[in-house]
């Protein structure tokens, strides 16, 4: 048998190094003997692919094919990436009877001609595991409309891309996935769970050597408390929320995030959190990890904490990561996706699932933000979201309700917020030490490792870092890859059909109260 490994680009990212780890997992579990071959197959971009062949890459083959990458990189033809993709199947000898397709993100509308020829493919016998990171349904409107247009109206829109046949199963990264995906009609034999493996860090720069570059290249002093977020700015990570953090923490805290966006859609949004931080004179310090700051190795050795403040991950590494790099992990939970992580018995009680704001100063009574420009502006949001999906408008009075419902509390999560209003909390807080107080109060338990010196969480970061290893590792994650890819080698292939449930998967996305305006906002 053989495995063939399938994604659009093997560049810097979550997928490529999703890859790498799976290779990394088979070769540690010793399930690199049931394959002869190794093939991976990516559309020709390839910076995040590792120089030095290390014992887990050895033999495994790197095939380009052009017309499989993003359509918006390389145009892409109706047919070419069938016609490609089995042309260079057939040379180079893997056959569907000897063959296992692995196929990353497939759903995400990165090229919509790619479905159709995966199904094509299944039709023809391969067998597949169709594995999801992200879900276009989530907040993605562009990518969703983009497959939907594609099929037409000859065609049934989403339920191709989700296509169906006893040879083709589906991996999740989590327990939200799946149930999504069982609720919409997929059936539970053929999902696996299949969450992303990690491993310890190489060591790291020696924390002296690594405050000593933090102090000379970003002026944080060797005795001030440095706070990590390890990401790039895009917008579902929430960037005012750090801001915010920067502006409740006692001095002389400073706050860093890693790396600028390069999507200029997502670039723009960053640089007004940047320059709104400089106005402020708050100590948010941005593109830490660039040309002019710290290697990545570096800032985590530098810092005394890793922070969170994402409204949206597909697996959210960073609540794994932060205890192998010896860091207490602070700022937002995100409670659907860590759920499989407590489950594991990971103590996340350093997070926080809302940052709570006050609508009104409990001091001076006056509005933190335009409560009646927020109404306004989620109402435009919310329809247009709904209208961009496809779906029907909802009605006046059921949104309001909702809103009221969201508003009827003297507190509100700031993840909530729209931009505009998030830049109104963040002016009032730097303008107000009564309210920032108050707000530091009113989150006391999230904001306690910052406000109080003498606590320790060393126990915490030892028993996470055990935990993560055992239950999250390579080995385990190449037991389990082991698993599936030998049910799915002993399935017979069958017809191919498409999913009728697809609409479902929409509707249990699309709602407002998983709505964070500031995924989809300009700046």
């Amino acid at each position: 048998m053989n495995l063939v490994i399938v994604h659009h680009h093997l560049n810097r990212g979550g997928v490529t190094q999703v890859i790498l780890n799976h290779l990394r997992a088979l070769h540690e579990a010793g399930a690199r003997e049931i394959f002869d071959r190794v093939v991976i197959l990516y559309g020709g971009r390839a910076t995040g692919w590792p120089e030095n062949v290390e014992p887990a890459l050895e033999g495994v083959e790197l095939v380009e094919i052009p017309s499989i990458d993003y359509d918006t990189v390389t145009a892409v033809g109706e047919e070419a990436p069938f016609r490609a993709t089995s042309e260079m199947l057939e040379k180079q000898g893997l056959s569907a009877e000897e063959t296992l397709l692995h196929v990353h993100n497939h759903t995400l509308g990165k090229n919509v001609a790619w479905p159709n020829a995966l199904a094509r493919l299944a039709e023809a016998g391969y067998r597949m595991l169709l594995q999801l990171h992200d879900f276009a349904e989530d907040f993605r409107p562009d990518n969703y409309r983009r497959q939907v247009e594609y099929h037409g109206e000859s065609g049934t829109g989403m339920a191709e891309v989700y296509f169906q046949a006893p040879h083709v199963h589906y991996a999740v990264l989590n327990s939200r996935d799946r149930g999504i995906l069982e609720k919409a009609g997929f059936a539970s034999d053929k999902l696996a769970w299949l969450p992303n493996p990690v491993q310890p860090f190489p060591v790291l720069p020696h924390r002296a050597d690594a405050r000593r570059a933090l102090q000379e290249k970003l002026s944080v002093g060797p005795s001030e408390p440095y706070v990590l977020y390890p990401v790039r700015g895009i917008r579902r990570k929430n960037v005012g929320e750090l801001v915010l953090w920067s502006a409740l923490a006692p001095q002389p805290v400073t706050f860093g995030i890693t790396l600028a966006p390069v999507n200029p859609v997502e670039l723009a949004p960053y640089q007004a959190w940047e320059s709104l931080a400089k106005e402020l004179e708050l100590p948010c310090k941005f593109n830490v990890g660039g040309d002019a700051g710290l290697s990545f190795h570096e800032n985590l050795a530098a810092a005394d904490a890793i922070i969170n403040t994402s409204v949206a991950e597909g697996f959210g590494l960073v609540f794994l990561e932060a205890w192998l790099a010896g860091k207490l992990l602070i700022g937002r939970d995100l409670p659907e996706i860590s759920a499989d992580f407590k489950k594991a018995g990971l103590r996340l009680d350093s997070l926080a699932a809302c940052l709570y704001i006050p609508k009104r100063c409990p001091i001076s009574g006056r509005e933190v933000f335009s409560e009646q420009a927020y109404r306004q502006r989620m109402t435009e949001l919310f329809t247009q979201v709904r209208r961009d999906f496809g779906q029907e408008e909802m009605e006046a009075e059921d949104l309001e309700k909702q809103l009221d419902e969201r508003l009827s509390d003297e507190w509100i999560d700031f993840a909530l917020l729209t931009v505009e209003a998030q830049r109104e909390v963040v002016r009032a807080v730097a303008n107000s030490k009564e309210l920032a107080e108050a707000i530091v109060e009113e989150n006391a338990l999230v904001m306690r490792p910052l406000m109080q010196e003498d606590v320790n969480f060393d126990s915490t970061i030892q028993i996470n870092s055990q935990i993560v290893l055992s239950r999250f590792g390579l080995k385990g994650t190449g037991e389990r890859l082991r698993e599936r890819y030998e049910q799915l080698a002993r399935q017979q292939p069958g017809p191919v059909s498409s999913f009728n449930g697809a609409n479902r998967i929409l509707r249990q996305f699309v709602e407002l109260s998983r709505f964070h305006p500031v995924r989809l906002e300009d700046a």
